[in-house]
């Protein structure tokens, strides 16, 4: 049980790591000219200056520790398809967060998903 605790504080994490991420991004609309003349470290010292970028690096680096911890506890391959919760996951907190349009047919594909998940991982759970 500590095992899928660990997983889903670290799907946890990475969604909402995803969702910093895209909020530091928001409204970063450079000009081509400031682009060509920035270069890759204008980019770059654009995204250093981002607090929603240094949150999502931070929640990953707290990932990273909770998916070594439920990889020390249990088979690579059971931890791999509850980390596809995370999907479902990203697609729940664009919606709700970022008031992203989801399509009928990305809510069907986030249901499957879901559902193999479950599949996959519940006889474990036990």
């Amino acid at each position: 049980m500590l095992m899928f605790l660990l997983l889903l504080g670290a799907v946890t994490c990475d969604v909402f790591g995803q969702v910093s991420f895209k909020l530091g991004l928001s409204g970063r609309k450079p000009s081509p000219a400031s682009e060509a003349a920035g270069g890759a470290m204008g980019f770059v010292r654009g995204l250093a200056a981002s607090p929603w970028i240094g949150v999502g690096i931070a929640i990953y680096a707290i990932e990273f520790v909770l998916w070594f911890a439920a990889l020390s506890l249990g088979p690579l391959s059971l931890a791999v398809a509850f980390a596809a919760f995370s999907y479902c996951g990203v697609v729940l907190a664009s919606r709700a967060f970022l008031n992203e349009h989801v399509s009928a047919s990305q809510w069907r594909a986030t249901c499957v998903i879901a559902i193999g998940v479950a599949l996959v991982c519940w006889p474990h759970a036990r």
